[in-house]
């Protein structure tokens, strides 16, 4: 973010004598070493900004503002070939991490007490086990579909649940199936066991 009061400030260029424009400027450029064309920076009250994403590298830059080339004298600068002063920005991939910063982020440590190997009292082992959902018991084995590549998105309700189809009394197969999401896709495996009498 670069304002007014930066940009104003007297810059010496190749005929030494300090450079300043007016704060009510209408319109300022920026001029980078890489580009072939002029980016025009953002007015926001009295402050002027754009934002880029560069690789790796040293870039030269100047300010064009209303038509006139600018630089900032307190960034690092140097003169050109043609006698212009310009801004340098040098832009590294590496940022050196400052652990202290995220230190305060870390979780607080869990209390030993929270732990235990406590068994469940008879109360406890003696309660019902939780109702089944009515979507289980519609399971998909037995249903036919008549498209035969395109099967419908199976219901939340049986991911990862072991179902158990089994055929009329004299058929002595058993069919096992479980259904497991990765990612958008859905896989099942379908195990059919001959049932031993």
């Amino acid at each position: 973010m670069w304002t007014n009061n930066c940009i104003t400030r007297s810059c010496k260029l190749d005929n030494q004598h300090p450079d300043s424009f007016n704060c009510c400027c209408s319109k300022i450029r920026l001029k980078l070493s890489t580009f072939d064309s002029r980016k025009s920076l953002q007015k926001s009250g009295k402050d002027f900004s754009i934002l880029l994403a560069l690789p790796s590298g040293v870039y030269r830059y100047t300010f064009v503002v209303d038509g006139e080339r600018r630089c900032i004298p307190d960034l690092p600068n140097m003169t050109d070939e043609l006698g212009h002063a310009v801004n340098i920005l040098d832009v590294h991939d590496y940022v050196p991490e400052n652990t202290e910063s995220v230190s305060e982020f870390d979780p607080p440590p869990s209390p030993t007490a929270s732990y235990g190997w406590v068994m469940p009292d008879d109360k406890e082992m003696s309660k019902d086990p939780p109702i089944v959902p009515p979507q289980l018991p519609n399971g998909f084995l037995g249903s036919h579909n008549s498209n035969e590549e395109d099967f419908p998105k199976p219901q939340h309700i049986v991911l990862n649940h072991l179902f158990i189809e089994r055929g009329l009394v004299s058929q002595p197969i058993v069919a096992l199936g479980l259904t497991h999401r990765f990612e958008s896709k859905y896989v099942t495996v379908v195990l059919y066991k001959p049932v031993e009498r």
